[in-house]
């Protein structure tokens, strides 16, 4: 059904919930004593509605005043219309996690996942059994595009690039270290011997250079790069079998080195650690599922160690 906008502004909201209780009260003093406004003000309510309404709504009889016909017909469904615009507008939505079924889409690195995930899944199977969450690990360049057009409800990455109505709330601070198989003999990794090691890189693009070669390349120094992934879960069991190093995440490195036999080391050159942040769109700000699913992953993020 089509919206006559043009007749439909004749109407407003005050008008409406004066006519209902008109027809309810069939009374103009004691309408208006209900909705806390003046007889004269109420009368004047009256006199518009019997203009759009071409009905007279209240008619006068030897006794008392009574609602017409028409007016009786349309009560109910004016009551509808009040009470639905009451229940959209003006009453928060209550989300109970713990009947709720939704499946959730998330967009994050096997890295973001590894990391928080375990907390995640503990929280959700404990607190919302009928809540299931989709991972996807996008490309940085087509991930924002998706999350416009509401295929998905979060990106957790460093680095995004924002619109102005992408939302930002930064989970945790991180910082990379630098990890081989374990040596027990090793208790350091100098420059000399870090640059001496084949590398493992974790990259986005199509490439073999990643953020400590350009620190290098500046230092006029260069590592050797031998393989090159988008999978940092993939790193710590290639390292594991292999004289190779890599620089990962120390959260992610930690979880792995004592299962895995890896030691870590600081890294040998100064390279800047980064901040996992969580990205929605501002359509989501007031929704109620949505704000219960951030807070899950900010409690989450809090309590990794």
């Amino acid at each position: 059904m089509n919206i006559d906008y043009v007749n439909l502004r004749q109407l407003d909201l005050n008008l409406l919930v004066a006519l209902d209780a008109l027809i309810t009260e069939a009374s103009v003093t004691r309408a208006a004593e209900k909705l806390d406004m003046s007889q004269s003000a109420m009368s004047y309510s009256l006199k518009r509605l019997r203009v759009i309404l071409n009905d007279e709504i209240l008619v006068r009889t030897s006794r008392k005043m009574e609602v017409t016909t028409y007016a009786r017909q349309i009560g109910d469904r004016v009551r509808q219309i009040l009470t639905e615009i009451q229940s959209t507008l003006l009453e928060n939505e209550v989300f109970n996690p713990a009947m709720a079924k939704k499946i959730f889409k998330i967009a994050a690195s096997d890295y973001v996942e590894a990391t928080i995930g375990t907390r995640l899944i503990g929280q959700l199977t404990n607190k919302a059994p009928g809540i299931r969450i989709r991972i996807s690990n996008l490309a940085k360049e087509t991930v924002m595009n998706v999350l416009d057009n509401n295929q998905l409800d979060i990106v957790i990455n460093p680095q995004l690039s924002l619109k102005s109505w992408h939302v930002k709330e930064d989970l945790y601070r991180e910082e990379f270290v630098c990890v081989v198989r374990g040596d027990d003999s090793l208790t350091e990794l100098p420059i000399t011997d870090y640059l001496d090691q084949n590398h493992i890189l974790v990259s986005m693009r199509d490439d073999f250079q990643g953020a400590g070669d350009k620190i290098l390349e500046r230092q006029q120094q260069s590592r050797q790069v031998i393989w090159s992934t988008s999978h940092f879960m993939t790193v710590p069991f290639l390292l594991a079998n292999s004289d190779c190093a890599a620089l990962l995440p120390k959260r992610m490195a930690q979880q792995c080195a004592k299962a895995m036999n890896l030691r870590l080391f600081a890294p040998p050159i100064e390279i800047d650690g980064f901040t996992v942040s969580m990205v929605w769109h501002q359509r989501n700000n007031n929704n109620p599922q949505h704000q219960w699913l951030r807070q899950q992953i900010i409690d989450a993020a809090q309590n990794i160690s």
